[in-house]
């Protein structure tokens, strides 16, 4: 896959999930509605299966604690591989908004426990951690007979890190588009975000970024799923050799019962098939473990 065609994906990101709504509604309009866990039902008696098609669903009725511990593994021109490890901590938290329509707030607060990065001042490798930027990602949208979703909304980035290092330094916002299928077999669905700067530091760089995180699943009995979600993404600020990251990857999930409540587990391996040549991203581990809680509300 050329550069080019990958500025082709990313860019037409919003488009490519429109095209999804197009074909898929003619059949989802006419088919019956999916089963749903509803949020304000009993979690520690709902089903498994249903609890883990949810938890993969953008438009989620259920409440969540998602912890991503992500071992991502970088190298390039400035250097040989180096292992950078952070925690992503999601919490999940939808808000029924009338009509079949949700509202479901998603805040990523990063904890990089290990971040390397070349000191330009000695030209030697240096390591940093703590507080990295949190994020915000906000959807509206409904979940639509056949197992349609659709949804748009807004995602921020603020400058919250505690060391130069760990973050952009920028106020960052910009719009959300998603778009995924349900069924009793498989779930696919696609996610766009952009991020431009309006605000922050004025020594640190603008900011032109785009994300298109991939989801697919096959639901299998028992609580268990084969599947990825993998990022591709996209600085436009760059130059073109240092532009994109396109991984791909596969992984399994497992949910499971600990007490009463339900709680998914995975294990997921990504590799990038074009990365940036001055340092980008190789391959990433990633462990999730996401705890469902009783809705607050």
């Amino acid at each position: 896959m050329s550069c080019s065609r990958v500025k082709v994906l990313l860019s037409a990101g919003a488009l490519c999930l429109a095209g999804l709504l197009c074909v898929c509604l003619p059949t989802a309009v006419q088919a019956a509605p999916p089963a749903q866990v509803s949020g304000k039902a009993p979690v520690d008696k709902a089903d498994l299966d249903h609890v883990a098609k949810e938890l993969s669903n953008p438009l989620t009725s259920l409440w969540s604690l998602t912890n991503e511990i992500d071992f991502q593994y970088w190298n390039g021109d400035l250097g040989s591989q180096k292992l950078q490890s952070v925690w992503n901590f999601k919490p999940v938290m939808p808000l029924d908004a009338g009509h079949g329509w949700m509202w479901v707030n998603r805040p990523t607060v990063p904890v990089v426990f290990k971040q390397p990065f070349f000191n330009s001042s000695t030209f030697e490798w240096d390591d940093k951690s703590g507080l990295g930027d949190i994020q915000y990602l906000g959807l509206l949208g409904k979940n639509l007979p056949g197992g349609l979703v659709l949804a748009g909304g807004i995602t921020t980035i603020f400058p919250t890190a505690s060391d130069d290092a760990l973050g952009s330094g920028k106020w960052q916002a910009g719009p959300a588009l998603v778009a995924a299928v349900l069924r009793k077999k498989y779930i696919l669905g696609a996610l766009y975000q952009q991020w431009w700067s309006f605000a922050g530091q004025d020594d640190r760089a603008s900011t032109n970024l785009s994300a298109l995180q991939l989801f697919y699943f096959l639901n299998l009995p028992g609580g268990w799923q084969v599947g990825g979600s993998p990022v591709l993404t996209a600085n436009w600020m760059a130059e073109e050799d240092n532009k994109y990251n396109v991984p791909v990857g596969i992984g399994v999930f497992k949910t499971l019962r600990l007490g009463k409540l339900p709680i998914k587990i995975g294990l997921e391996y990504q590799h990038s098939l074009i990365q940036e040549d001055l340092w980008g991203r190789d391959y990433l581990i990633k462990l999730v473990i996401i705890p469902v809680i009783p809705s607050l509300f």
